[in-house]
């Protein structure tokens, strides 16, 4: 089962002053838009990625009305917290900035979530580019997008070893599918990669 850390939303960014600066740069209605594409990002994606919506499920989601809708998707935008394509059509595709435009203090927002019972140094999703990370810590990443922050040294090990013996998108690609069919353990992602080729 998915720590709850990382369930639709996470948890992070409700212990960060961006709830805060959110509503301050586009009013409450900005916060709720963020939070339901949030969840509509992890939901679809593995890791941050483009995702579509429209108007009117966030219109039925939210309560908010599309006028004010579209508002705050304009100040999501404008401030930075949002990537939006195909405005012009009924189904639009967003993306999360990554990492968002804040200045954070990474060791005293860990210190808020260890206070809150979560602790361990796992992968912040949105605030650290996975494309910056060494290969490893990219597969960790990885897991714990599936299966959470919480992991024994033998896990470790094992994501270390597929780190080291396969091609980052064929690690991907496994862990993609993984997450598409809500594979409850890393023993199917390993089971899927030996075919692959190495390398």
């Amino acid at each position: 089962m998915r720590d709850p850390l990382w369930i639709n939303f996470p948890r992070w960014i409700q212990e960060s002053d961006i709830p805060r600066l959110l509503i301050e740069q586009t009013g409450m209605e900005g916060w709720i838009v963020f939070c339901k594409l949030v969840e509509l990002d992890c939901e679809t994606n593995l890791t941050p990625d483009w995702f579509s919506f429209t108007v009117d499920k966030l219109v039925r989601w939210t309560g908010i009305q599309p006028d004010s809708i579209n508002e705050a998707l304009t100040g999501l935008v404008n401030n930075g917290w949002i990537a939006r394509n195909n405005i012009e059509l009924k189904v639009q595709d967003a993306r999360i900035a990554t990492p968002p435009p804040i200045s954070i203090n990474e060791d005293e927002l860990r210190q808020r979530l260890a206070g809150e019972g979560i602790g361990g140094r796992f992968v912040l999703r949105y605030l650290h580019n996975l494309g910056l990370m060494e290969k490893v810590e990219r597969v960790i990443f990885l897991y714990q997008m599936i299966f959470g922050a919480r992991f024994s040294p033998r896990i470790v090990d094992d994501l270390e070893e597929i780190a080291n013996t396969y091609p980052m998108d064929i690690i991907y690609q496994v862990f993609q599918e993984a997450f598409q069919k809500k594979v409850k353990t890393l023993s199917w992602v390993k089971t899927h990669l030996p075919g692959a080729a190495k390398g």
